[in-house]
């Protein structure tokens, strides 16, 4: 066939077929570009070796497919956070460190704040009562205790863990393993309370990452995950770490999100929630902006001697700690908000919002903005980040936490 259509073109000359040529290469083009482009929308399932780990789930509690677990055996209420020394004789943690962990203690009420760490006892005691302002006020919040850890420098298979990411991974899965609890990068910032997911019968609970890029659509994202101990999730991402881990970072986003998709067949095992509830913008530069992007042309909040009430108070139609969409008035929080004067044209909407995993490099300064989290930042309210990060923070300046002088600076 080929062939004959070569013959033909040869005799009757190509300028006369050209443009059923040119019908025929555009149709290819859109064709290939159109599967390129949609293909990634499903979620990459990797094919790892299964000799590794063929008795990976030998000692794990089997699932009866009929039954779902126990209602009554919720995720327990502790938050685990991981905070690794490049110099061991430095121990500093930041105010946007502050406004995670200080965001978990009001809204989740943990039993429990861990920071699994390889901070020296002594050194921890002595920043606890004489380090600099805000690792004081972190280390004193209620419930943060220190786990002291061996920081992981090989696996079993003596590949280099040479990364704080990696290490992070390794030691976020053996945590879980141990404790159970709710897992958070420290840039991952509660906005509500998580209890309705930890009681809702499953063993574990990760969401999706927003992406802008195709080839990155459908990924589980891994700065948030709510796991109960000993979970066949955490248990198995544990033994793949250790099998495959390569020196590529990378890896555990793909085997996370591999291991998810896969268990959630498992009744009451993964529950995989939509990106909002997690991670509602992406790590890449655009969402950044987006994110974190002072307004100056919105008029400041941070009035000198306000007591709380009035414009301080009411961040997007809410009272701090409260959320304006309940089942009956939905619709009514919706219309009010849309009303003119009521939302910025900029202004991201994070009421279905349990964490904002909010991604930052420090890559501001591309659009002018010096990249610094403060107080005085969070207070102002004129990004979507401040705004969604400001009620449990404006809670910490009534109780004293933060001094009204400072919140006025």
């Amino acid at each position: 066939m080929l062939r004959s259509l070569a013959v033909a073109l040869s005799r009757g000359g190509w300028r006369r077929h050209a443009p059923v040529i040119a019908v025929v290469v555009a149709s290819l083009v859109t064709f290939i570009y159109l599967w390129i482009e949609w293909k990634p929308h499903h979620p990459k399932l990797l094919v790892f070796p299964v000799a590794p780990l063929a008795k990976a789930c030998d000692s794990l509690t089997n699932v009866d497919p009929g039954k779902f677990p126990a209602a009554d055996a919720p995720i327990p209420n502790l938050v685990h956070y991981i905070w690794l020394l490049a110099d061991p004789t430095v121990f500093s943690l930041s105010f946007k460190i502050f406004v995670s962990v200080y965001s978990a203690h009001y809204f989740f009420k943990p039993d429990r704040i861990y920071f699994h760490t390889d901070v020296s006892p002594d050194l921890w005691e002595r920043t606890k009562s004489s380090g600099d302002l805000w690792t004081k006020r972190v280390l004193n919040i209620p419930g943060v205790t220190p786990k002291y850890i061996e920081n992981p420098r090989l696996t079993s298979q003596g590949v280099d863990i040479d990364t704080f990411g990696a290490k992070s991974d390794f030691i976020r899965a053996d945590a879980l393993r141990e404790f159970g609890g709710i897992y958070l990068d420290v840039d991952a910032v509660p906005l509500r309370d998580v209890a309705p997911l930890r009681r809702a019968g499953f063993a574990n609970v990760v969401g999706g990452a927003v992406a802008l890029k195709s080839k990155f659509k459908g990924v589980v994202n891994t700065g948030v995950w709510l796991s109960r101990p000993h979970s066949s999730l955490s248990e198995i991402f544990y033994k793949a770490m250790d099998a495959y881990y390569n020196g590529v970072w990378a890896i555990s986003v793909d085997i996370l999100t591999d291991l998810s998709y896969r268990l959630q067949a498992i009744p009451g095992e993964v529950l995989i929630v939509h990106p909002r509830a997690f991670a509602p913008a992406s790590w890449e530069l655009e969402d950044e902006e987006r994110m974190f992007k002072p307004h100056r042309n919105t008029p400041s909040a941070n009035h000198a001697g306000d007591d709380g009430g009035g414009v301080l108070n009411d961040v997007a139609g809410q009272q701090p700690g409260e959320l304006k969409n309940t089942c009956v008035d939905a619709l009514a929080w919706l219309g009010d908000r849309e009303k003119a004067g009521r939302m910025e044209s900029w202004e991201m909407d994070f009421s279905s919002t349990y964490v904002l995993h909010a991604f930052d490099d420090d890559s501001g300064q591309i659009w002018g903005w010096d990249g610094k989290i403060t107080l005085p930042y969070v207070l102002a309210r004129q990004s979507n980040y401040a705004r969604a990060v400001y009620p449990a923070i404006w809670h910490a300046v009534k109780a004293g936490i933060i001094s009204k002088h400072e919140s006025t600076l």
